[in-house]
């Protein structure tokens, strides 16, 4: 027979259609979330979703709750993205206005030329963008700069989230560090507990124990 103890973890999927509310110094934030169940209505979803934009589809972990004002919501622990597969996904999350320099517009024309492979293309070769009628030059630079940019949060999110950081405390270090996240993490992780609100001694050797530093080794 089931109790009313502690919400069990769960997992849901979804795309994230807006952002309601976002918080830059936490990341804490409010989104809709579209879960293709084919009802129309949109699930809110709440938590540290640092670096996820509209459009990109969303396998978040966490737990289900309800709020008095707003009904049921998720609240997510740890989020990743999951990169559509399909054509009208591809051009659903181009379209969104997720990289600077990318409308609907443009997004229809890059993926009629590339089909299924637009992601990889921009991925890997940034630079064939200007086959795209309409795509000159400047625009095409925009763009790989715009998707390097969301890269590089989501990649420094997936390793925090890999050495056992809370998505929370991952967006703390991330709004510190930025890029330069991993290296500090990797290198000298306990100037976390001295640099980043929320992070003690316990939790910075955990993670200095989870990247392989031992106990005794003298940080320069």
């Amino acid at each position: 027979m089931a109790t009313n103890g502690a919400v069990q973890p769960a997992v849901v999927e979804g795309v994230l259609e807006r952002i309601t509310y976002a918080n830059e110094e936490s990341g804490y934030t409010v989104a809709r979330v579209d879960t293709g169940r084919g009802s129309g209505d949109l699930l809110t979803v709440v938590g540290s979703l640092l670096g996820a934009q509209p459009g990109e589809s969303l396998r978040m972990e966490g737990r289900w709750g309800s709020h008095p004002q707003y009904g049921k919501q998720f609240t997510v622990e740890n989020y990743r993205t999951v990169l559509p597969a399909t054509i009208q996904g591809i051009r659903r999350y181009l379209g969104s206005g997720l990289i600077k320099g990318i409308g609907p517009k443009i997004a229809d024309r890059i993926v009629e030329h590339f089909g299924t492979g637009t992601l990889d293309v921009i991925e890997d070769e940034p630079k064939r963008l200007i086959e795209v009628p309409g795509l000159g030059p400047k625009r095409t630079k925009l763009i790989g700069a715009a998707w390097e940019e969301q890269k590089a949060i989501k990649e420094v999110m997936v390793f925090l989230q890999g050495v056992g950081v809370s998505t929370s405390i991952a967006v703390r270090i991330y709004k510190k560090y930025a890029d330069a996240s991993i290296s500090v993490v990797k290198n000298q992780p306990y100037r976390l507990a001295a640099d980043v609100w929320g992070i003690g001694f316990l939790t910075a050797d955990r993670i200095a124990q989870a990247v392989g530093i031992p106990h005794d080794s003298p940080e320069p």
